[in-house]
């Protein structure tokens, strides 16, 4: 069905609409400093505050206008997940497995006492996990049970009581966490910057990492504005990778993801849908929940290489309204764009590259785990804590990463074929 289209449609991403930014002071770096960190979304910010309240000078970098990247354009989903389940990565990496579990609920502990001081629109809302074909539903079964298993309180839902919770038919079943939430992605991030900020923390937008090379007792940091030395440097741009540090991005693939946001909707129909996180069992998956200001947020692709932003539009609407028919005819108001950090294996990675630290790949689903994780890291670098669990997977590189834009298209077909299974 193509798109209904507001008369204030915009190519822009809604949550950066509603949290205007001031420009950041363009004052001089300064030559030297303990930490230097790059990349200033959820990973770089946190990393930035742990590591100034320890007492260490930090300048934060970010190529960007603050707040420009995917910490301000992603679904806003609290997750603690990983792409596999608990007993199969403690099968393949035994105790490391459970290991990395349990800082995934960390991670989501932490970001919930976070929001208790940044003022983000957290809702624990849940989320739904739902079998997009009848041949889904004995692996949520089996999933459910490794789950409950391992100690997480979930519920197995069956159609009618999918179609009870969110007003459509189109899910055979659904696994249901409860511990979800949902918040405004762009007013966390701008959260977490003041937070940096007041914690002792440099920042500079607009100002891009050209190279890094180790010296004795730390670091040189070539920029667009000059040189900066720093003992020590942490790297936290996900999928924003790019040449200034090679062997890193040839470990990380960027995959678009597009997101529809429609006008505000109906009490009837905001009731009809519910509060929870909606994610589908496809490879090629799609994303869904209601905003803060009542909207409905659908997200997803169809592919792996890029589209444009309008062919996205009218592949998100025509299957926003196959799932939820009670909005066909509500009007898409902003359509928008960003990357998602993919892995070979799909597990987050934390490491060094010729000394600096690094946190990557959260695979979609990052916006507590990379917020931890660089929170982490600001401690790792000052002394406070050990390195966590993630930094002991090996991290595979993306076999013939130069060539990926000839071979996308294939697999994205092969996904999509499996999906339709």
């Amino acid at each position: 069905m193509p798109a209904v289209l507001s008369p204030t449609y915009r190519e822009v991403c809604l949550w950066q609409e509603q949290v205007p930014r001031e420009p950041l002071p363009a004052d001089p770096l300064p030559h030297e400093v303990d930490v230097l960190v790059v990349g200033a979304g959820y990973c770089g910010l946190s990393a930035g505050a742990s590591a100034a309240t320890a007492g260490a000078t930090t300048l934060v970098l970010d190529k960007e206008p603050l707040g420009w990247g995917a910490s301000s354009r992603n679904g806003g989903m609290v997750i603690p997940e990983l792409k596999a389940g608990p007993e199969k990565l403690a099968k393949k990496y035994g105790q490391l497995g459970r290991d990395l579990y349990a800082e995934v609920d960390a991670a989501f502990d932490h970001t919930e006492a976070l929001v208790k001081e940044i003022d983000c629109d957290y809702v624990r809302s849940g989320q739904l996990y739902l079998a997009h074909t009848p041949s889904h539903t004995p692996h949520l079964r089996d999933f459910a049970g490794e789950l409950q298993r391992s100690g997480q309180d979930v519920q197995f839902l069956d159609a009618a009581q999918v179609r009870e919770r969110i007003g459509s038919t189109a899910f055979d079943s659904a696994i249901f966490f409860p511990k979800v939430g949902g918040l405004h992605p762009a007013k966390f991030h701008d959260g977490l910057a003041k937070r940096a900020l007041a914690a002792g923390a440099i920042v500079h937008d607009r100002t891009a990492v050209t190279g890094l090379r180790r010296q004795a007792g730390g670091f040189e940091v070539q920029t667009t504005r000059g040189p900066v030395r720093a003992a020590q440097v942490i790297i936290g741009t996900n999928a924003q990778m790019d040449a200034a540090v090679p062997e890193l991005a040839k470990r990380i693939l960027p995959i678009n993801s597009y997101i529809i946001a429609t006008e505000p909707l109906t009490a009837d129909q905001l009731q009809l849908i519910g509060p929870q996180m909606m994610v589908d069992t496809k490879n090629l998956l799609f994303y869904w929940r209601l905003t803060p200001d009542g909207r409905m947020v659908f997200g997803g692709r169809n592919q792996l290489d890029p589209v444009d932003v309008p062919t996205a539009r009218e592949f998100l609407y025509d299957n926003m309204v196959r799932i939820h028919p009670q909005l066909t005819g509500v009007a898409v108001e902003y359509a928008w764009t960003g990357y998602v950090a993919m892995t070979l294996d799909r597990l987050p990675h934390v490491g060094t590259v010729d000394g600096a630290w690094y946190a990557t790949g959260c695979n979609g689903t990052g916006v507590s785990l990379n917020t931890w994780l660089g929170d982490r890291l600001g401690k790792v670098v000052t002394g406070q804590e050990p390195p966590p669990a993630f930094a002991e997977l090996k991290h595979p590189a993306i076999p013939l990463k130069p060539l990926s834009s000839s071979y996308l298209p294939m697999v994205g077909r092969y996904f999509a074929l499996q999906d339709r299974r």
